[in-house]
This record gives structure tokens, sequence and C-alpha cells, in this order.
């Protein structure tokens, strides 16, 4: 069951998101969930030129996805669709996450642990690419001690916006 949720958040994905990139969106992360018995679509968006996303960004969005799984119409049954903004505190869902925010402080949480440790907290400086294998780098809080970090490894990470 899980597999079909993640192969529909896939799917959703790459039919939105290079629409909505050409203007001027990133897709942060989609979630599939059940309101009673009714199937919730809800996206988070953020802006390229990392400027708020406002009001008027989501309802411009929401017409261009709508308008997208509607001509694709593999979601089968009657679902809501919502979009909106990651927020104050922003998922980093992927490599040119890292990228983009290098620099900005990060909260990363590791499926296994690296030197001990579960949950990192420190400064993204950059992304290591090896033929076999991609890595976060950060100065971790307070040592400034530079880590690589697999990037499969990495459950969970997140960015604090200043708006």
């Amino acid at each position: 069951m899980r597999r079909c949720a993640l192969n529909l958040q896939e799917k959703i994905i790459s039919t939105i998101a290079p629409s909505l990139e050409a203007k001027g969106y990133d897709v942060v992360q989609v979630r599939l969930m059940k309101n009673g018995r009714k199937q919730v679509v809800s996206i988070d968006i953020d802006k390229l030129d990392n400027t708020p996303v406002s009001i008027d960004d989501c309802a411009e969005a929401n017409r261009l996805i709508s308008m997208l799984l509607d001509v694709e119409d593999f979601i089968k049954e009657s679902y809501n669709l919502e979009v909106g903004s990651p927020g104050e505190i922003r998922p980093l869902t992927k490599i040119s996450d890292f990228e983009r925010f290098c620099g900005r402080s990060a909260k990363v949480e590791l499926h296994s642990p690296v030197d001990g440790l579960y949950k990192f907290f420190g400064e993204l400086t950059g992304v290591k690419r090896d033929a076999d294998q991609v890595a976060v780098c950060m100065k971790t809080d307070p040592d400034q001690v530079e880590l690589e970090l697999p990037y499969e490894n990495i459950k969970k990470a997140s960015i604090k916006r200043v708006f």
C-alpha cells in the first residue's frame, strides 16, 4: 500500500514539476492524505527566486496543477487539491535543495548514525558527488567540524527560513 502511494506521489511530481518550474515555482513536497472518505492531494510549493509564496502564487499554482492532473487523469478517485507554502521550517527534499540553500543553517536527521549521532545542526556547505555516492556537506554547530553525510542516509532535513 505504501509503495502505491509513493508511486502516485512520484507520478504527480513528474507531471507538475516542469510546468511549475517554467512559472518560477519549485515543488517542495506532495502528500497524499484521507479526510474522511475523500482523498486530499496536498502540495507545497516554493518560489525559485527565494521570495515568499503569496496567496496569489498558491492560487496560480493550484489552477495549473488542477489542469495538469485533470488532463493526465491518473488519480482515479475524487480528491481535493490543496496548494500551499512550506512555511517557516522548509523541508529539504531533493539534492538540488541542499545546493540551493548552501550557506544556510539546517537540521538533518539520519536513518543510521554518523559518529554516533542521528541529528546534526549546522551550516550547509555544499554537495559532494562521487562516482557512486552523493554526500551533503555541513559544518556542525558549535564546533564547526565539516561532515559529509551520505544523501541516501538522510531521513529528514530542513532549514529555518527568514521572512
